[in-house]
């Protein structure tokens, strides 16, 4: 074979080089650098000599296990008893009581995934509980009392409410037990909608029998409302603040209990290595002799631990404290970065577009390299990307970076209009949430409906053309889409039902390219109801769910005829006298509770395999048109049920709970089967899953939701040198949380921006979006 010519010019001999000597260089993702580095240095780092890794199902079993040991001796400690009972009094649950209940076991995992910033968190002192105090209370009843001599009239609506009710109940109040008093704060903090209250007067009173403003006479009784939870308030941060502090001194000793064993997980890689850096002089010289030049790619994606390692073994600092990674000298040519602030789109992994911004005037002052050409996507598309994001995307010191305009490398196809299209536009009337995702998602289908009925408009890439015509700058060709060229993403799975019922009324057929969204289907939902039914017998709704499946075929009036007779819905309980032994809900209740004894002799996997085998699910696919795409995340779900077994997971209840948290948005599922070769099929996916990717037609549906509709569920704030603020759920939160959660949720609606950015750059040739309108 001949040698390659040589290139002539002294550039592109460095090129050649570099390409020799490639396979030289540390390239790794920044867990895999650290890890190399606590390998070389494990002794310094306190690590036994041989350290392991654990993957993301191995970590989250460990959690569910430390968790379920931790939660044995909050019990067992007589000292916790106050706290438990006042805990269980405000709702504020340490384990769930329901599926779906946030409780201090969701601050667990999130503290478990932040445990460096909780160091010297034991040192602290332990918050104390409060005591009911009804002071607020007392104070604004008084005012509420005084009013009343502003009024002439005392049949008046207003005074007679004040007289005959407001005081009344709120003197009662205050003359009862503790335990009923914070009942009935209880049942005014539960209430629903934005200004709860037991005492609302409405509109009552006339403006004659009052000396002052009657307005202001409504809102001073309506202050008694606001007085109430002011008193319930303490206690709430109180018993929250001390659960913190339990669980954060919990996770902050399985840490360190994880070093000691060698036994690691992804987040303890990067932490113990910056503590190996951050400490040893000698250490950082080593590195920075044998890595004389680092280059982190996607640095958008970078967190404040992968940095702060980079600059430390950049810098070669020999000092015995080198001080924060901006204050570190680092010579030139030793550090690059290559990424877009547009794209920062993971804040909850703590890679906030604050760090990007900050890096780039420490490094580069006014005068990094602009990268602005796009290989990717044609003109007329990213005309229209230019237009929306330079209005748009306005630059915010430190929370938003400034619109750079791309310049397309890729011209449309001659003749033809790549320009986007917009889908739906505003309706007549009020639409709800549901009937508008609806029309959304019909929205949708028709897109692709027209898609196929006129391809020729519709051209897109042919790279296998391009590069059997040599390839290059310039060469382009084009062909006719087909399903398979198509990409729905969606932000979130709030639209995913709504959106398969549409392409299954079309006969669209269409897969799941993102792990989590497989755990939405019915298929799955219905074998997930059936080992719910099977692991605990009790459990009426996940029975009568999985009865209604098609793995056992029950109709509604099986189920009525089931319980007119006296049935129960109890594996346990035998069918009723009255009715024959092959009734369908006899037969498989039979067959459950046969499944059900069976149990504690099959790992998950076996019982799986054993329910869809029994109940024929692969022959059940058929009843659907796509019924290769059903097979496949069938056998999607048995691998992951083999994959928790492997990764050292025990028992049917702990698979469940490992499943859900699968299940979730955030969770990092990895789809481990690809489509079949001959499969065409639309694929929906998630924005974030679309990452770094790109496809030739690009719907984008899902954005129903309106922007900055409000943050629910768990929300834990990070303040320097204070223990993190906690939200569980509304009503439910330490009292210095809302001093941040207006500033998180400016963070989170510029972040949404560039959430829509990355989805509105992945199309080659086309896209499509559908507009929220109300």
């Amino acid at each position: 074979m001949p040698k390659p010519k040589q290139p002539a010019t002294p550039s592109g001999r460095r090129a050649r080089a570099a390409i020799d000597d490639a396979d030289q260089a540390a390239i790794t993702t920044l867990h895999g650098f650290a890890n190399r580095i606590l390998g070389d240095f494990a002794v310094a780092a306190g690590l036994p000599p041989r350290i392991r890794v654990l993957d993301e199902v191995s970590s989250q079993l460990a959690h569910e296990e430390r968790w379920r040991q931790f939660v044995d001796r909050l019990h067992e400690d007589p000292a916790h008893a106050e706290l438990l009972y006042l805990g269980l009094l405000l709702d504020i649950r340490v384990e769930e009581r329901y599926s779906g209940q946030v409780t201090m076991k969701d601050v667990a995992a999130e503290l478990d995934q932040n445990w460096d910033r909780l160091e010297g968190i034991e040192e602290r002192p332990s918050p104390r509980l409060a005591d009911l105090d009804l002071g607020p209370l007392r104070d604004a009843a008084a005012e509420v009392r005084a009013l009343l001599d502003e009024c002439s009239d005392p049949s008046d609506k207003l005074a007679t409410f004040i007289t005959d009710r407001a005081l009344p109940e709120v003197e009662a109040m205050l003359i009862s037990t503790p335990r009923d008093v914070l009942a009935k704060l209880l049942e005014l903090q539960n209430q629903g909608g934005s200004d709860p209250g037991l005492w609302k007067p409405g509109n009552v009173g006339s403006a004659k029998a009052w000396a002052v403003d009657v307005k202001a006479a409504r809102a001073t009784v309506r202050s008694l409302n606001a007085a109430a939870l002011a008193c319930l308030a303490p206690m709430i941060d109180a018993v929250i603040g001390r659960l913190l502090w339990l669980v954060a001194g919990e996770v902050a000793r399985a840490a360190d209990a994880r070093r000691r064993d060698g036994a690691l997980e992804f987040h303890d890689l990067l932490v113990l290595a910056r503590s190996l850096l951050r400490r040893s002089p000698d250490v950082r010289r080593q590195l920075h002799e044998r890595y004389r030049h680092l280059l982190l790619d996607e640095f958008q994606d970078t967190d404040p631990i992968q940095i702060e390692l980079a600059a430390l073994i950049a810098s070669g600092d020999d000092r015995v404290e080198p001080g924060p990674w901006h204050s570190l000298a680092v010579p030139d040519g030793r550090l690059f970065f290559v990424g877009d602030p547009k794209q920062s789109i993971y804040r909850f992994r703590r890679a906030d577009v604050a760090l990007f911004l900050d890096a780039c005037r420490t490094y580069a002052g006014s005068n990094p390299v602009r990268l602005t050409t796009n290989f990717r996507t044609v003109s007329p598309v990213l005309d229209w990307v230019n237009d929306l994001f330079t209005s748009m995307m306005v630059e915010e010191p430190g929370k938003q970076p400034s619109y750079e305009p791309l310049v397309a490398e890729r011209r449309p196809a001659p003749g033809r209009d790549h320009r986007p299209v917009l889908l739906g536009g505003a309706h007549e009337g009020k639409v709800s949430a549901g009937e508008l995702r609806e029309l959304e998602a019909a929205s949708v289908a028709e897109a692709i409906d027209a898609i196929l009925a006129d391809p020729d408009a519709w051209p897109v890439r042919d790279p296998d053309a391009e590069r059997a015509a040599g390839g290059g700058r310039g060469v382009q060709r084009w062909r006719r889409p087909t399903l398979g060229d198509i990409t729905i993403l969606v932000p979130t799975r709030t639209s995913l039902t709504f959106l398969r019922t549409a392409l299954e009324s079309h006969h669209i057929p269409y897969r799941l390219a993102t792990g989590t969204l497989v755990y939405d289907t019915q298929e799955i939902r219905d074998l997930v109801s059936t080992l719910k039914a099977i692991d605990d017998p009790s459990d009426t709704i996940s029975l009568v769910a999985a009865l209604r499946s098609p793995l056992f075929a029950c109709s509604d009036v099986d189920l009525f005829t089931w319980t007119h007779a006296g049935g129960v819905w109890d594996l346990r309980s035998d069918a009723p006298d009255a009715l024959p032994p092959d009734h369908p809900v006899a037969s498989a209740i039979g067959a459950l509770r046969q499944l059900w004894r069976d149990r504690w002799w099959l790992t998950p996997a076996q019982l799986l395999d054993r329910v869809m085998s029994e109940r024929r699910a692969m022959v059940l696919a058929f009843g659907d048109p796509r019924h290769r795409e059903v097979w496949r995340r069938l056998r999607f779900f048995s691998d992951q049920a083999r994959t928790f077994e492997e990764s050292g997971g025990v028992g049917l209840r702990a698979f469940l709970a490992w499943v859900e948290l699968q299940g979730e948005d955030r969770a990092r599922v990895h789809e481990p089967l690809l489509p079949e070769t001959d499969d065409d099929a639309v694929q929906i996916m998630t924005v974030h899953g679309s990452k770094g990717l790109e496809f030739p037609i690009t719907i984008l549906s899902g954005l129903t939701t309106a922007p900055n509709s409000g943050q629910r569920g768990l929300s834990i704030l990070w303040e320097e040198d204070r223990p993190p603020s906690v939200r569980l759920r509304r009503n439910l939160q330490t009292g210095n949380h809302d001093l941040r959660a207006d500033l998180e949720a400016e963070m989170d609606g510029y972040e949404k921006d560039r959430l829509l950015y990355v989805a509105l750059t992945r199309p080659r040739t086309t896209s499509s979006c559908r507009p929220t309108t109300s």
